[in-house]
């Protein structure tokens, strides 16, 4: 079994972390298309498009490994947020240290709430605004889904909160496209949907 994440592709991006991939030989090339369409469909100029092609890179290149990521990236003038997935067997730790509840940066006591998935059944959210050592505060949520045999994890943060609370509607139907289909069981990866 493996993780299959049907992301609306009018909003989310799969960041690829290694290449070739789906007929990139380089990151560049795929960094380069992703800015022309952009740049198509939004007019940007020279220097924006440099400015775009960088943060492609970065996320690509960012990117931890077991980490699968996505890139809200529909008008990444006005607003980007990251996504990152993750899957493991299933770990001997705590739901709490999961959903990150136990953070000692935190500000303010999280809240976690029970998340209703058609495709992984019942998980759990949480949100915790925590303090970076230079006093910036974030918005960061963890959707968990604890089967019998892995953890599946989605993990989103922001230090624009204003933007987090906007696009929370848009992290919750992310979390909801995710799914465990049949597939290479020593095969660790995601595929976004077709």
């Amino acid at each position: 079994m493996t993780l299959r994440v049907d992301a609306d592709p009018a909003r989310w991006m799969y960041i690829p972390s290694r290449f070739p991939w789906q007929g990139y030989a380089r990151l560049e090339d795929w960094s380069a298309t992703l800015v022309s369409v952009l740049s198509d469909l939004h007019g940007y100029d020279a220097d924006q498009q440099d400015l775009f092609r960088s943060y492609a890179e970065g996320l690509s290149r960012g990117i931890d490994t077991g980490e699968h990521r996505y890139g809200y990236l529909t008008q990444p003038h006005v607003e980007v947020a990251i996504a990152s997935v993750y899957e493991w067997h299933r770990l001997d730790v705590s739901d709490e240290e999961l959903l990150g509840v136990l953070d000692e940066r935190a500000v303010r006591p999280p809240t976690v709430e029970a998340f209703e998935s058609d495709a992984l059944g019942t998980g759990a959210v949480s949100v915790r605004h925590v303090a970076d050592p230079d006093g910036t505060v974030s918005a960061v949520a963890h959707w968990v889904w604890r089967q019998p045999d892995r953890d599946i994890i989605l993990v989103i943060g922001d230090a624009d909160i204003p933007r987090f609370l906007r696009l929370r509607s848009v992290y919750d139907e992310l979390a909801r496209a995710i799914s465990i289909v049949p597939g290479d069981e020593g095969r660790s990866s995601i595929w976004p949907a077709a």
